[in-house]
């Protein structure tokens, strides 16, 4: 009797527990997000994107060849490098050592990396001074803080201005602008060079010394920079802005993105409102990680979020990261030097900066764009109003890849050309986006920074579609042996009654034939497994290019199938005749091509 009570007692529990499973929602596919992009929509100028070598151009200039010209080139150059505008270096205490003494020749190394700069093409050559000479300073010490001397604020103006005179009349620099100090709230514990400066003594200097002194020297027209924080704040320079004798001769605000001491908080990334609002320029001069070392695709992730962050909610016009290159492995640079052996090595920091720097040149204005279309994912835009071409910068910094619809208004244009930085790639050019029904389909790999290039009025694309339903093997070019149609369970597949399945556990392929690759779609049905699935790129069925390639997230279809679509994210190389699908794996029938789609160029 207790045994059959126990039986029904089970029945019961099963046959709850099978209505519930019936019954419960499945897993479904997101839809794609929409983004618009607003070419009417115009924000604010970009200056451009820099670095610091300020106290560090040694680290560059003491490597032997060819390394320290590769470094340069890298930073500052377009079609080797990342095409940095902007370079920040320093005024250094040691130009003035006595009253009266003035020696502009004694950092060779920053003179030099300044030259290669300009060489590159760099025009925004910027100096900030940590601290003025000791013989000014009230502590008579270029560290641990101490003020300007008010008797001394003309001696300072002078050297400010001569150092901008003498650059130009002994080295041919140009120096675009100057700042008055490299964080002015420094605390007076730190060791290295260092000034104090507080509101009332930013106004007076501005508008009683440094003025007159520069138009007597005759380098009025170099900019003034004033602010520069170390964390972001123009709390400092608002008496200067708010007095029109001061605010004449101050023309960028500057900040830096550092967290405020002891708090460990950094400030909230928002507009400077006065300085916009007396038509200053605002830029963020120096930011990095000086406690931990993370070559690797998470700070390059991090910092395109900080990037994008103050392009689109601080409103900036330039963003600079603290140095381009520096000695050991720290996250204060984005290359990290060997001075010993002259080597180096190039964070993806680097790269996704370069996301930036590379696409969106001084002159551009950024335009609106759906900024956070869904969770992870951030979209900011960018336009050239002199040449109508335009740079859409996309971060995901989730763990899934994300389906986007790019959508301009205001503008139209036949392709977008991505270019990807992530775990594997770096700033990979991928195969063109063509617009479809007004729209541009593409997908955001997880942990990535796609840029998008395009031009306004820019022709659809002239090339031909290979759609293969692998209802047989009559578009393939070969396949291997132990691969075979498979006709199966097509209520799990969407009806699809004909795909490409291993016999065995072994590794198989098959591969097509058509001039000129562009880029390939595989749709398939995947039992839960991830991995063993690869493509390959040859122009003679020799030597083949592993291609890099993301996909959608699975749509849940029964019993453990999904439906992925894979997208190939990386351009193959030029003239790729040959694509090669290959599935490896221990279990035969657990990954399933049903659909290709190849695109290429007669």
């Amino acid at each position: 009797m207790r045994t059959k009570m126990v039986s029904k007692l089970m029945a019961a529990v099963m046959s709850t527990l099978l209505l519930t499973v019936m019954t419960m929602p499945l897993p479904t596919h997101a839809a794609a997000a929409d983004v618009s992009i607003n070419w009417n929509d115009v924000k604010q100028e970009i200056d451009g994107f820099g670095v610091s070598q300020a106290g560090w151009s040694g680290a560059i200039y003491d490597l032997q060849e060819p390394a320290r010209s590769e470094i340069m080139d890298l930073l500052f150059t377009q079609d080797q490098g990342i095409g940095l505008s902007i370079l920040r270096g320093a005024l250094f205490a040691e130009y003035n050592p006595a009253p009266g003494q003035f020696d502009f020749t004694v950092r060779p190394d920053q003179v030099w990396v300044m030259q290669q700069a300009k060489a590159r093409g760099v025009d925004k050559l910027i100096a900030s001074t940590w601290s003025p000479p000791a013989w000014m300073k009230t502590n008579n010490s270029t560290t641990h803080g101490g003020y300007l001397k008010q008797e001394n604020y003309g001696d300072y103006a002078l050297l400010m201005s001569k150092f901008i005179k003498e650059y130009k009349q002994q080295f041919d620099l140009d120096l675009y602008a100057v700042s008055i100090a490299n964080e002015p709230n420094s605390m007076t514990f730190l060791t290295w060079d260092s000034s104090e400066w507080n509101s009332t003594n930013f106004q007076v200097f501005l508008k009683d010394y440094l003025k007159q002194a520069m138009i007597d020297e005759g380098v009025s027209q170099t900019k003034v920079i004033a602010g520069e924080s170390s964390w972001w704040s123009e709390d400092l320079i608002k008496d200067s802005l708010n007095d029109p004798a001061s605010a004449e001769r101050l023309d960028i605000v500057g900040g830096h993105n550092y967290p405020i001491p002891i708090l460990n908080l950094e400030m909230p990334t928002t507009p400077f409102s006065t300085a916009v609002s007396k038509g200053k320029k605002v830029w963020m001069t120096e930011v990095s990680k000086v406690d931990s070392y993370d070559p690797g695709i998470n700070s390059g992730l991090k910092f395109a979020k900080q990037t994008h962050d103050f392009m689109t909610k601080a409103g900036v016009n330039a963003w600079m990261y603290w140095t381009g290159a520096i000695p050991g492995d720290n996250d204060e640079g984005l290359i990290n030097v060997d001075k010993d052996t002259s080597t180096y090595k190039i964070t993806k920091r680097f790269y996704t900066l370069g996301n930036y720097s590379k696409f969106i040149k001084p002159g551009y204005v950024r335009i609106g764009a759906t900024e956070n279309p869904k969770s992870n994912v951030y979209f900011s835009a960018y336009k050239d109003p002199a040449t109508d071409k335009f740079t859409i910068v996309a971060i995901n910094t989730g763990d899934a890849t994300a389906e986007v619809n790019l959508i301009p208004n205001g503008f139209t244009a036949g392709t977008l050309t991505p270019y990807t930085t992530d775990d594997q790639l770096n700033l990979a050019q991928g195969p063109a986006v063509a617009a479809n029904n007004g729209k541009f389909q593409t997908i955001i790999p997880a942990h990535s920074v796609v840029t998008f290039v395009g031009q306004n009025g820019s022709p659809a694309p002239q090339e031909q579609t290979l759609i293969d339903e692998l209802d047989d093997w009559s578009k393939t070019f070969s396949h291997t042996s132990g691969l075979a149609m498979d006709s199966s369970n097509s209520g799990y597949f969407n009806g699809d009654k004909s795909r490409v399945k291993r016999l065995n556990g072994t590794t198989e392929s098959f591969v097509y034939s058509l001039p000129n690759m562009i880029s390939f779609r595989a749709d398939m049905y995947q039992f839960s497994v991830w991995d063993g699935i690869a493509f390959y790129a040859s122009s003679d069925q020799v030597n083949w290019t592993k291609l890099a390639h993301a996909s959608t997230p699975g749509v849940y279809m029964g019993s453990q199938w999904y439906q992925k679509t894979y997208y190939s994210s990386e351009l193959p190389p030029p003239g790729t005749q040959y694509l090669k699908i290959e599935l490896s794996g221990s279990d035969s029938w657990e990954k399933q091509v049903s659909r290709m789609t190849i695109k290429y160029a007669m």
